[in-house]
């Protein structure tokens, strides 16, 4: 078995897999929503209260790993280290108190990572990934199974949550509305894309609670199920939480409950992406950056070979 500890601006997780049939298979996956892009101060560093809360919970993860069997341990952290000013401290107080080396990955690090991951999980012929984080944004344009551009963009759904919403949990509609005019500007940002895009690939877990409450739509109106959705879906959903947001709340405590306030922060984020790309299906896979990094350090050391 293999321990992977992902280190991100809202969650923590740990995550054991196997390798069966030259595959990445999860055995157990825990969590904790440690919310580290909460704890950082006006000069960029993570405050020491927010270094006992990652501490904490990686001793905990520490515990649950002493009374295993695992060859090897893999712990990384994406935005929620990468966009500090202390991240030398951070880590130090992770390695003396945890014992753990934790490796800091770059935005394109990140992207490339979670394009390996989502090529665990389908076939990747050609269309634009993005997975949206707390602290950051990760796009990869591919085409013919190959990397065309991968690029990460520093806002996600907790940061973009502690800077446009005040004051309240859920976001409203005007709030929105500036999330989606900044993301739209960082994507103008962008070399442009020639080549015409109609399938998205999502991943993480905005990415994961919008394909859900897309699906508790669904099955209220009796629809079936499908493993992809239209853009218009995520409309839907941003309309119904600005004009009856009662019922949206209602039903994100049934669907998505531990995402309360991250979720439509992330959501815009997802359709404007969508949006801006002239989307017309978008498809939401729970393979990313963990499983693209394990393969890629397994691929390293022969573990396992690449298709």
């Amino acid at each position: 078995m293999y321990a992977v500890i992902d280190i991100g601006s809202n969650t923590i997780r740990l995550v054991l897999y196997k390798i069966e049939n030259n595959q990445i298979k999860s055995l157990l996956n825990k969590k904790s929503p440690a919310g580290l892009a909460g704890y950082i101060n006006k000069d960029r560093c993570l405050k020491k209260s927010g270094i006992r809360k990652a501490v904490a919970v990686l001793s905990e993860f520490k515990e649950i790993l002493d009374h295993m069997t695992i060859q090897e341990v893999f712990p990384f952290a994406t935005a929620s280290l990468r966009n500090i000013n202390n991240a030398p401290e951070v880590l130090e107080a992770i390695r003396e108190n945890c014992g753990f080396e934790v490796r800091i990955l770059s935005g394109e690090e990140e992207a490339i990572f979670d394009y390996y991951g989502a090529l665990q999980a389908m076939e990747m012929d050609k269309g634009l990934l993005t997975d949206i984080g707390g602290g950051s944004t990760e796009l990869v344009f591919y085409q013919d199974h190959a990397i065309q551009r991968a690029t990460s963009l520093p806002m996600g759904s907790l940061n973009l949550y502690q800077q446009y919403v005040k004051n309240h949990l859920i976001a409203k509609k005007s709030e929105l509305q500036q999330i989606q005019k900044e993301v739209r500007k960082k994507l103008q940002e962008l070399p442009p894309q020639k080549a015409v895009i109609s399938d998205l690939c999502a991943i993480g877990g905005s990415a994961r609670a919008a394909m859900q409450m897309v699906q508790a739509v669904s099955k209220k109106k009796k629809e079936q199920p499908l493993p992809y959705y239209d853009p218009a879906c995520l409309k839907a959903i941003l309309d119904s939480a600005c004009d009856t947001p009662d019922i949206f709340i209602k039903q994100l405590l049934k669907t998505a409950p531990d995402r309360i306030h991250t979720f439509l922060p992330g959501i815009t984020v997802l359709y404007t992406i969508a949006e801006f790309y002239n989307i017309s299906r978008i498809t939401t896979i729970n393979y990313g950056v963990r499983e693209g990094y394990l393969y890629y350090l397994l691929e390293q050391r022969g573990k396992i070979h690449g298709h």
